[in-house]
């Protein structure tokens, strides 16, 4: 009588789930899920608990639907759409950017599960290389969306996506073709054309740039971030009452846009409008009362104590949110100084923890970086790659840290009739990733690069010569100031071997201290007093390496000595240029080009020397610093 009464529920369960399937597929789900629930609170039915699962799912209740696949899967753990499916719910759950980040990565083990029994499901992968991106593991999520590719080779979203993650990643020359190739696909894409700009603006290819931004505006005119970016260009090409008329225009599209108020006056600074740069910043603030970034920018063009109470409360609000006080406290840092050191040495001391607490760096990470750079460029690699690249005397590299005078050296050299100054370049690092991925299957940077062949060198060395040149058409010399190259010296004279390389050097303690007072997001070591000595350490290691590899080759400018003794050594600088002497270097504050680094009011000035041991009033406050530092004597 028992095997029979269990045969009958048997049948009446899978008569009743077959009814349950029915009103699922024919869109009743109340009918489905009525029917399903009544089936596992008699007994556990994975198909059911599937169903149940998918209608939740279906209904935005993820928890419930979380729950529904995870027993679904105890049943059939090989299930690939359910992992699948289990992981686009676990994505949906949100939460705080904790929680969120948790379940994410719990997301792309269902994935890569889904993948183990599925390998050719694109959107499983699609969605694996999403779920990479959103916690920026670029690595793995280029590789997922080249596996989409693999399979759906036209996919146009995943080569857009594809290409946003190499922008995302600072690898701009890979970027490029991705955004060229959707573009071919969708010719209308206004985000494409802006994000193929950014990419050749970061790279150096300043005219290719603007015509991205300006078809992403013809297509789409209320765009302000493309026509902010189209500002930024303009300026660097000169055109800087043209890009003031763009931010203009990009202020009346959008009245509130707060980054179209500081490049609004970041370029007022850069054609040495100081002041009217501060009266617009003002005036926005009576729109923006809360914003820290507006107080900060006004702090970094003229330091305003009257405006000291104004942060001093705005700091102090319970509710404001971290990035608004490290720019706060930064910008309290800088209407203290010649008030109270002490005030202002908290403030600066406050705004670095606060930065520091947003991201992880190891200061033995990059003191090994350092070896190894070392150890590949080593005499022995020089003498089996000498002289494979350009013969060119075109390029004026000039590099060390920042705030060593760089921008000074700059203005003085570009003051000269036959040499240009470019600027920052993005385009000696966009080819030290370019030769990296081409020879991706051999060791990591820099040990791969042993394998440099003289096609390779005359290859990456005339397209970074090609770029240059767009800068200067008619200029003997032009000079490309990016600080960060004393890292790349060992490629730069693999490549340009007769490129002119200008080592500006500065009192430790001025550079360091210059450093920590300025809000360099982008240079991880400069938060932390022990750490940026450690990194002014390894970066004289490494110079005292180039130094002792290419001697008589490299000028180092001492910035007291350009400061004290500003002919003699413009003088030393021009003739190391193999050019004629042009009395117009003395005048270098006379010079209109435009200079977009946080120096340019101070090249627009004679020659002082209030930078001269600037650290001494805050010496009580170095002494983690000064105690790295008295490493090296």
């Amino acid at each position: 009588m028992s095997t029979n009464l269990q045969n009958m529920n048997t049948f009446d369960t899978a008569e009743l789930f077959r009814q349950g399937l029915r009103h699922y597929k024919e869109g009743r789900l109340q009918q489905a899920q009525d029917i399903c629930q009544r089936i596992v609170h008699q007994r556990p039915h994975a198909d059911a608990l599937l169903i149940l699962g998918m209608i939740a799912h279906q209904q935005s209740e993820f928890e419930v639907a979380v729950e529904h696949y995870q027993q679904f899967l105890r049943f059939k753990p090989d299930h690939a759409q359910t992992h699948y499916n289990l992981g686009l719910v676990l994505e949906k759950l949100g939460g705080t950017e904790l929680a969120s980040q948790t379940l994410t990565k719990e997301a792309i083990d269902h994935y890569k599960k889904s993948i183990t029994v599925d390998a050719d499901n694109a959107a499983v992968h699609g969605q694996l290389a999403d779920a990479y991106t959103k916690l920026q593991r670029w690595e793995e999520a280029i590789e997922a969306y080249q596996r989409v590719l693999a399979i759906t080779a036209t996919d146009v979203i995943t080569i857009i996506k594809l290409g946003n993650v190499f922008l995302a990643a600072q690898l701009w020359t890979n970027s490029i073709p991705r955004y060229e190739q959707a573009l071919l696909l969708q010719p209308n894409n206004t985000l494409v054309h802006k994000n193929l700009g950014s990419s050749l603006h970061k790279v150096g290819q300043l005219q290719k740039a603007l015509k991205c931004f300006e078809k992403a505006l013809s297509l789409r005119p209320e765009y302000i971030d493309a026509r902010i970016e189209l500002a930024l260009v303009l300026r660097q090409l000169g055109r800087t009452e043209e890009a003031l008329a763009q931010l203009e225009q990009a202020i009346d599209l959008e009245p509130d846009h707060i980054e179209a108020h500081i490049s609004l006056a970041d370029t007022l600074r850069d054609l040495g409008q100081a002041e009217l740069a501060v009266e617009r910043l003002e005036q926005f603030l009576r729109v923006r009362p809360l914003s820290g970034s507006l107080y900060y920018h006004i702090s970094m063009i003229k330091p305003k104590q009257a405006l000291i109470p104004a942060v001093e409360k705005l700091v102090s609000r319970a509710d404001l949110t971290k990035g608004n006080a490290i720019y706060c406290h930064f910008a309290l840092g800088n209407f203290y100084k010649d008030k109270s050191v002490d005030r202002a040495f908290s403030h600066f001391l406050k705004a670095n923890t606060l930065h520091r607490e947003t991201f992880t760096y190891d200061a033995k990470e990059n003191s090994q970086t350092v070896e190894r750079l070392i150890e590949v460029y080593s005499r022995r690699f020089f003498q089996r790659k000498h002289n494979l690249g350009s013969a060119s005397q075109l390029p004026v590299f000039i590099l060390g840290l920042p705030r060593s005078g760089t921008t000074l050296v700059e203005q003085i050299l570009s003051s000269h009739m036959e040499v240009h100054g470019a600027g920052e370049l993005g385009a000696i690092p966009a080819v030290h990733v370019s030769i990296a991925l081409q020879l991706k299957n051999a060791d990591p940077p820099p040990e791969c690069m042993t394998l440099i062949d003289r096609e390779m060198a005359e290859e990456y060395s005339a397209r970074y010569l090609q770029e240059l040149a767009l800068h200067g058409p008619n200029a003997v010399r032009i000079t490309d100031k990016l600080p960060g190259n004393f890292l790349r010296i060992g490629l730069i004279k693999t490549l340009l071997p007769e490129a002119r390389i200008i080592h500006c050097q500065r009192d430790p303690m001025d550079t360091c201290i210059s450093l920590f007072f300025h809000y360099f997001v982008g240079l991880k070591c400069s938060f932390e007093l022990t750490e940026l000595g450690q990194y002014y350490l390894d970066y004289q290691r490494l110079m005292s390496h180039w130094e002792s590899l290419f001697p008589g080759q490299i000028f180092t400018v001492q910035y007291e000595k350009l400061v004290t003794d500003q002919e003699t050594i413009s003088k030393q600088l021009i003739d190391y240029l193999g050019l004629e002497w042009d009395e117009k270097c003395l005048d270098f504050h006379n010079n209109e080009r435009v200079v977009m680094t946080s120096s340019n009011i101070q090249v627009r000035q004679p020659m002082y020397k209030d930078s001269i041991n600037r650290w001494k009033p805050y010496e009580k406050h170095l002494q983690p610093l000064i105690e790295v530092l008295q490493q090296a004597g």
